[in-house]
């Protein structure tokens, strides 16, 4: 027998700023990453592709390929 396992109205609640943060971290990384013109680690279209991986894609992104100056 299988087992459905439904989200809890409180599970929900919990989830929601967490999934929130997430959606926020990588429209401003793609944003950053369209703009920019150097990263710190790798190109443009590697950083276009890993920024959806989640949750990690946006955090890495800010921590090794985005450049502390934009031109």
């Amino acid at each position: 027998m299988h087992k459905h396992h439904q989200i809890t109205k409180r599970q929900k609640q919990r989830l929601a700023p967490i999934i929130a943060f997430e959606i926020v971290g990588t429209f401003i990384a793609l944003k950053d990453i369209i703009k920019a013109k150097k990263f710190k680690h790798g190109f443009k279209g590697l950083w276009l592709a890993l920024v959806f991986i989640q949750p990690i894609g946006p955090w890495l992104y800010f921590a090794l390929g985005q450049a502390k100056d934009h031109e």
